[in-house]
This record gives structure tokens, C-alpha cells and sequence, in this order.
């Protein structure tokens, strides 16, 4: 905490809204090229420190994608998310391989989000955020089998239990996504987003539907509500 005060000092970021901020931690100094924890040391051949990189940048919610009522397209990525079999998938490390080959695959379809399966063939999540479905008026989440639980996605479980909308986890296949009522990606900064046609199939009428908007409004007075805030100068 005390660090990322300094670096927000350091940037004139204090008090300031509209911030993201982004945390990696690394073991320490590498000075050869080696998978072996013992090549992590400093260039005199002591022992390296482990390091923490906080990266703050001007980011204002909803802008990250289009929020107007057409909302965005989505594809399904050829590449799905693996199990926490092959690496830990409860933390973003080098096992975020396959979300950039799938963030690659968006940008050349030029679309806003490449949805992934997991290996049973059921959405595990977004390339770079998790995703949920509204199937007659009810609210449907992965479960996090394949990716970290997110702490959007779990601020929106919260908020439709708070507002009374009814909310799951569920093994998701595609025909289920292909025909739902409304389909979202939910990024931190914008809130819920509208995806209104995966590949060739267009969601529900088209339109960003009336869950997600009610949820994208919710989950804005939520991030504003001073009662949910940690003051970290305080």
C-alpha cells in the first residue's frame, strides 16, 4: 500500500478519479536467460529481491468500449482457456498465453471481445474479462474453473442479489450463448458491456437488452457509492 501511495504521489494521481491501476509482481532481477529461480540474482551475483511494478495510467470508466445502445460484437476464439491441470489458473502469470492469442484473434476480426470455452467445451470467460449471459431475465456466470474468480464479476453477483435479479453459475455451452436473450463482457473500468452479435449470430433483438443496462448503471453507482471506497491515504 505504501508503495502505491508513493507512485500516485509521484503522479499526481492523489484524490484523483479515473485511475487504473495495475500490480505484477516479479521474483527480482534476472540477468541470463534461465527457467531456474537460482538465475534470479543481481548482476554482482547476490541474491535478487523480489519486486512489485505498479503501473497507474488515466483511464476513465466507460472508456474502454463503445456503451451506446448498439454495444459490440464478439467472436469464439479458436483457443480455449486450460485447466488448473496444466498451470494455476487462479492468478494472472504466464498462463495468460492463450487469453493473448485470443486477444489477437479480436483484433483481426476487429470486434471488442474473443469468448473462450474451456476444455469440456463451456464458456470459461472473455479474453480479457469475464462474461455472463441473460436468458429470461436471469442472469447466467461461468463458473471459474478455467480463470481468476474477478472481482467485477463478483461485485455484479452482488449487485443482482442486492437488487433482486436472479443470478448463476452455469456450465454455459454454445448453443446456450448463441441463444440468449443478451449477452455481456464485464470489464472493470467499463462495467457491463452489450455484446449484440457473436460471430455470425445476432443476440437477442439485437440491441444492448434491459439486464445489462440496468446491471452497467448498478455497477456504476457502485463503484461511486463513497461507502464502497478504501481511502489508501487515510
Amino acid at each position: 500500500i505504501d508503495a502505491i501511495r508513493k507512485v500516485l504521489d509521484a503522479n499526481q494521481m492523489r484524490g484523483a478519479s479515473g485511475v487504473h491501476i495495475r500490480i505484477i509482481y516479479t521474483p527480482g532481477t534476472q540477468v541470463t536467460a534461465s527457467m531456474n529461480m537460482k538465475a534470479v540474482v543481481n548482476w554482482d551475483g547476490t541474491p535478487s529481491k523480489p519486486r512489485i511494478i505498479i503501473m497507474p495510467e488515466w483511464r476513465e470508466i466507460g472508456s474502454v468500449y463503445d456503451t451506446t445502445a448498439k454495444g459490440e460484437h464478439a467472436i469464439v476464439s479458436k483457443y480455449r482457456r486450460p485447466s488448473a491441470v496444466f498451470a494455476d489458473q487462479q492468478i494472472h502469470s504466464n498462463n495468460q498465453i492463450h487469453s493473448s492469442l485470443a486477444c489477437d484473434e479480436a483484433c483481426r476480426a476487429n470486434v471488442a471481445a474473443a469468448l473462450m470455452l474451456d476444455g469440456d467445451g463451456y464458456l470459461a470467460e472473455a479474453h480479457a474479462s469475464h462474461m455472463a449471459i441473460v436468458k429470461d431475465g436471469v442472469f447466467y456466470t461461468p463458473f471459474v474453473r478455467c480463470c481468476p474468480p474477478g472481482v467485477t464479476r463478483k461485485v455484479l453477483l452482488e449487485v443482482c442479489e442486492n437488487d433482486n435479479i436472479e443470478a448463476h453459475e452455469d456450465d454455459i455451452n454454445l448453443e446456450r450463448l448463441y441463444g440468449a436473450d443478451e449477452v455481456m463482457i464485464m470489464g472493470t473500468m467499463s462495467g457491463p458491456i452489450g455484446i449484440t452479435q457473436v460471430d455470425d449470430k445476432v443476440i437477442g433483438n439485437g440491441e444492448v437488452g434491459p439486464v445489462t443496462t440496468r446491471l452497467k448503471k448498478l455497477y456504476m453507482d457502485s463503484m461511486n457509492d463513497e461507502s464502497n471506497l478504501y481511502d489508501i491515504f487515510s
